[in-house]
């Protein structure tokens, strides 16, 4: 009777205050009343002594000499060692197990061994107690068995796993769930979603984790109608209420652009957990929508959620792809007043949104703060100012980087190549090349791509073409730089072929190829291929011509005279009558020709549509000039100078001791400038005098 009350009482304290003291106090009562041998009492003193974490009390009751033949004990004491998370202690227990001449592991003590196991990763002892569960007949046991399924999927031998699975001759709803999970880490999201549906066939009635991984699935391959299909099916069992289905719905929804949906499900959340304001913000981040993202955010914070910095870096994506500078700043504003320790991505994140909405100031004031020993942080720089086109700076940066000791990766080589394109830096193209070279990166696709392109606006075609076939993978951009090249640095035959070539290989021209070869015909002045090139892109290839093909028959027309032709081509469709780009360009055909009489039309054409527009009026000169009209340039200048219109200064550059000097008309900033102007009168004079 005495044992069956203390046994009630000590239930009471495990499941309602857990009071260490008055646990202690029936511990006393226990020994008193001489009970101390009661294997009931003693696995509830230690149920409670763990539940009130006070683990050698736990421990001391297990030591009495009377009990520990009991294996009723060990697995309380495994049992509750293995909740505390204390494994080594598990493992400690099993091992005094094993050496007891009195007692017998059985198949409720494995299970806890087993975790102990996977969450040390001690993969040699979890596969010593697999041998020992086979030879004891306990793997017949579906508990035993399923933690051997979950134990693997911790080792991340996710074979050996499904192979458990695969033998077990007796499922539970644990088992399918671990087995489910192995398949969606290692991306085989479509076999997780099968096993789901076996899983449903066989009988078993899913849980919250089944529910999860199955939604995530769906959510990985876009399946739309199938996370429909098992939303519906399972919404009226009242899983919609639990958290993490309905964070999976909400994200599952977002991902498939079903942003309606996923608010529906959002919506209707008691409490929101920060995954689901996290999957509802990823939602509108695919579309670009900052404005939703910061209403997300401000309701966020109005109900107390505080943003964790996966939040923060998702709302600056939004931001950049909008290029909302207001709503980045909010963001930016938050971190601060909020002083979120922001990591090097959330910098990065940062750093690239004020770079795409043109704030190139700001970007460099959150560089100045960032951790510089990291890749990312150089890569976006790199990137950045390659994007706002300061191709000088952007090398600036890469040599910085190098000069720190930070090793340059795959992106940072594919972000800077295109500087060196854009500035025809051949040398300094070819170091990088080196360092590729040094880094064994010549496997990368993407990087090969950027360095067919730069030697091919370098001129290096031979270089180019040597990389070209290297690539055991030629896409329609790396054979429409390989036409580039030859049609920009004097082999248009070699275009020409290369664009019949590509065809022949299944590769299909587009719109930048067309430009490629249309190019290659204006530079040789192959008008008959021109024009054909130019109608077959709409008759056989379906490809609409843009203002940048028209620009290039224009240019094809007017290197051939045939000016009238051009002009007349441009005044029948509206979005080509009044581009700007392509008058300028007839009109330096017309400069070409002499033909003052269609040039002088162009000129008030252009006056009439772009009247502040400073190139208007160097088209105008440019057209004096060529006539020599001295006294009506003149006037044009005059007027240039009244409205307060200027012409953008030239710039040139050179490559000396591997840097890249730059030089803009009138400019004074180079440290040798003095010399430079010097030297330069200097030559004026000698030419002068030769003259």
């Amino acid at each position: 009777m005495e044992s069956s009350k203390l046994s009630s009482l000590l239930r009471i304290c495990t499941h309602s205050a857990k009071s260490l003291k008055q646990a202690k106090l029936l511990h006393q009562r226990t020994l008193a009343s001489g009970l101390q041998s009661d294997v009931v009492l003693c696995k509830s003193l230690i149920n409670v002594y763990f539940a009130c974490k006070d683990h050698s009390s736990a421990r001391l009751v297990s030591e009495n000499i009377d009990i520990q033949s009991d294996v009723y004990i060990w697995n309380s004491l495994l049992s509750g060692y293995a909740k505390s998370s204390m494994f080594h202690e598990a493992l400690e227990v099993f091992r005094r197990l094993l050496n007891c001449p009195v007692c017998v592991a059985d198949s409720y003590t494995y299970p806890n061994v087993i975790k102990a196991c996977g969450a040390l990763c001690r993969e040699f002892h979890g596969r010593m107690i697999h041998t020992v569960v086979v030879k004891s007949g306990h793997v017949c046991d579906v508990v035993v068995a399923s933690s051997l399924v979950g134990m693997y999927a911790k080792f991340n031998l996710f074979g050996d796993s499904v192979q458990v699975f695969d033998e077990m001759p007796e499922r539970d709803v644990a088992s399918w769930n671990t087995v489910m999970s192995c398949f969606y880490q290692v991306g085989e999201a479509e076999k997780a979603l099968e096993l789901f549906n076996r899983m449903e066939s066989s009988g078993f009635e899913p849980n919250s984790v089944s529910l999860t991984v199955a939604i995530s699935a769906c959510s990985r391959l876009l399946c739309l109608e199938r996370g429909k299909e098992i939303h519906r099916k399972y919404v009226k069992k009242g899983f919609e209420s639990d958290e993490y289905v309905s964070s999976a719905l909400v994200d599952m929804y977002g991902k498939c652009d079903c942003l309606e949906m996923a608010r529906e499900v959002f919506e209707h959340m008691s409490r929101k957990s920060l995954v689901a304001w996290n999957s509802m913000i990823r939602g509108f981040v695919a579309r670009g929508d900052s404005e939703s993202c910061i209403e997300i955010l401000s309701r966020m914070i109005v109900e107390g959620t505080r943003a964790s910095q996966t939040t923060l870096t998702s709302i600056l994506m939004a931001c950049s792809r909008s290029s909302n500078l207001q709503h980045g700043k909010f963001v930016h504003g938050y971190m601060i007043r909020s002083f979120v320790d922001a990591d090097v991505f959330m910098n990065c994140s940062l750093i690239d949104f004020y770079f795409k909405c043109g704030e190139v100031k700001l970007a460099e004031t959150v560089f100045a703060k960032t951790q510089k020993a990291v890749v990312e942080s150089w890569n976006v720089m790199i990137s950045g100012y390659v994007s706002v086109g300061n191709w000088f700076k952007a090398i600036e940066v890469y040599d910085q980087m190098v000069s720190v000791g930070v090793k340059p990766d795959v992106v940072t080589f594919t972000s800077v190549l295109p500087a060196c394109s854009q500035l025809a830096v051949l040398e300094k193209g070819k170091r990088i090349h080196l360092s590729i070279s040094e880094s064994r990166l010549e496997t990368d696709e993407l990087l090969m791509g950027a360095l067919l392109d730069m030697y091919s606006k370098c001129g290096d075609v031979k270089e180019a073409s040597r990389i070209f076939k290297s690539m055991p993978k030629k896409d329609v951009v790396s054979w429409t730089v390989m036409i580039s090249a030859y049609g920009s640095h004097g082999q248009p035959r070699e275009a020409l072929h290369h664009f019949d070539e590509m065809q022949k290989f299944g590769v299909k021209p587009d719109g930048v190829t067309f430009l490629a070869i249309l190019s290659a015909c204006g530079h040789a002045g192959f008008i008959g291929e021109g024009i054909k090139f130019f109608s077959q892109m709409r008759s056989k290839y379906g490809i609409k011509p843009n203002i940048e093909h028209y620009s290039c028959l224009i240019d094809i027309l007017g290197r051939a005279g045939r000016l009238l032709e051009a002009y007349n081509i441009l005044q029948q469709k509206p979005e080509t009558r009044d581009n700007a780009e392509l008058l300028r360009t007839l009109f330096s055909a017309c400069c070409l020709h002499r033909d003052h009489s269609l040039g002088d039309r162009i000129t008030r054409l252009l006056l009439e549509r772009y009247p502040d527009d400073a190139s208007t009026y160097t088209v105008l000169f440019s057209l004096y000039a060529y006539g020599e009209s001295w006294d009506a340039a003149r006037q044009v200048k005059l007027m240039m100078k009244e409205m307060g219109l200027n012409k953008k200064p030239g710039c040139s550059w050179i490559e000396i001791n591997e840097q890249v000097c730059h030089f803009f008309a009138e400019d004074r900033s180079h440290p040798q400038a003095e010399n430079v102007y010097e030297c330069v009168a200097l030559l004026s004079c000698h030419i002068e005098a030769g003259q």
